[in-house]
């Protein structure tokens, strides 16, 4: 739905809807389809100031939602939360409606090897089902005596050696043809080592004769 077609105090958030009006405090995701009647009843609800009845079903859905109303998701880098909601966004559109108490170790190795032709990506969506297996475990979804089933899954080793430097000729041959504003970043990124995402945010006002003074999205 789009923000015109949205009834008023709902707004899309993270490809979920949510309720929010600030005059009474209250900010609440609606986990429903758009336009059914469901989502109707519960925004009718929040508009006379009653609560929507709590959803009964665990499943990945309301794993998920729970997970992103968590002071654990909420401490998150912005950076880290983007990364997140990428790989979640995966694990919801195949897992939605299941059952997390069902999902065993090996599911999750399945899954994980399914991915093998993307190592780096397979290994961070391993990593984030541990965390999310971990907020079932908080949550009571999953018994905590069954332990993560996420756990103790190898990770793929990387097979590179990590990113080679431009050999002085691609170098030369980028500084003659770059633009202004390409060999800007390149230059930038040369000069101070710094993560493409901490560059593009640098100003001049970080800059100075001295060196520059910049704080790391990612790591502060």
């Amino acid at each position: 739905m789009t923000r015109k077609s949205l009834p008023k105090y709902v707004y899309n958030d993270r490809g979920y809807l949510r309720f929010i009006r600030r005059s009474r405090d209250i900010s609440v995701m609606m986990h429903e389809e758009a336009g059914s009647p469901e989502l109707w009843d519960h925004y009718n609800r929040l508009l006379k100031g009653k609560p929507a009845p709590a959803p009964v079903k665990r499943n990945f859905e309301a794993l998920i939602l729970s997970y992103y109303e968590s002071d654990a998701y909420k401490k998150l880098k912005p950076l880290t939360k983007s990364d997140y909601r990428r790989y979640i966004s995966h694990i919801r559109e195949i897992w939605a409606g299941k059952d997390p108490a069902r999902i065993e170790t090996h599911h999750i190795y399945e899954l994980h090897r399914a991915n093998a032709d993307h190592r780096r990506q397979a290994n961070y969506l391993l990593q984030v089902m541990v965390v999310l297996m971990n907020h079932a475990r908080l949550i009571g979804f999953i018994k905590k005596e069954h332990g993560n089933p996420a756990k103790g899954i190898p990770l793929f080793k990387q097979q590179s050696d990590g990113w080679e430097p431009w050999p002085d000729d691609v170098r030369a041959e980028f500084e003659a043809l770059a633009s202004k504003r390409a060999r800007l970043v390149y230059e930038l990124c040369v000069g101070t080592g710094q993560r493409i995402g901490d560059v593009v945010r640098m100003k001049w006002e970080h800059f100075s004769d001295e060196g520059f003074d910049f704080t790391q999205g990612k790591t502060d």
